[in-house]
């Protein structure tokens, strides 16, 4: 293990976090508006999953880490779309199986009752138990920086650090002079990012089907 590295657990926890955050914020807003709306169940979660992936991509993801891609908003969206894209459907697989049978079975309760969040809040914790070992898998291979990175004294700041503390707390390069190795793919292959993808989705697919069938 890299001297920078405290512990890979560390990483992924915070990596998950991270991104839990993210989706989650998005999928919350989106719960609630189409709550609001009335949209039928089916509709109701495309409308979240997209609405959690494009906020946790867009803004947890591609804005945090933009001063690691030179400033380059463009490649920042690029370098992480395909970690943000395994990681959510890990977060929705865990999210559904909790908040579809329930809030059914609970008669669809509204934002304005705490039924809905409680509910809301232990799919979201579920989201997170899936999602780890996916984002522990992409911290592994280069393809996502494990937060809580911890740099040797005699290694530069990363820039993001300088910037402030709130950017400061975002993921941080593993390894010192190490650019961001996802851009590139990590130390996989195309054939195993693929089969990987394939299987997140897969995972989400019987998460769904398990979870209306429950409602």
């Amino acid at each position: 293990m890299s001297a920078m590295s405290p512990s890979r657990w560390r990483q992924v926890v915070g990596s998950t976090m991270h991104c839990v955050a993210g989706d989650g914020i998005g999928i919350l807003a989106a719960a609630v508006i189409g709550s609001l709306l009335d949209l039928p169940m089916g509709l109701e979660v495309a409308f979240e999953y997209a609405a959690g992936f494009l906020f946790g991509w867009m803004i947890f993801q591609a804005l945090f880490m933009r001063d690691m891609m030179g400033g380059s908003y463009g490649k920042a969206l690029a370098a992480t779309f395909y970690a943000e894209l395994v990681s959510m459907n890990g977060v929705m697989a865990g999210m559904v199986l909790v908040s579809l049978p329930w809030r059914m079975h609970l008669s669809m309760a509204p934002p304005s009752t705490a039924a809905f969040w409680f509910v809301m809040s232990i799919g979201l914790t579920l989201g997170f138990a899936v999602a780890y070992p996916i984002n522990w898998w992409l911290v592994a291979r280069g393809l996502k920086h494990g937060m809580m990175t911890i740099r040797p004294a005699a290694a530069p700041m990363p820039a993001m650090a300088m910037a402030g503390n709130e950017q400061g707390m975002h993921d941080m390069p593993m390894e010192a002079g190490m650019s961001m190795s996802h851009e590139t793919g990590g130390s996989t292959t195309a054939a195993q990012r693929l089969a990987f993808a394939a299987g997140t989705f897969l995972l989400l697919a019987v998460a769904l089907v398990i979870s209306f069938r429950l409602s």
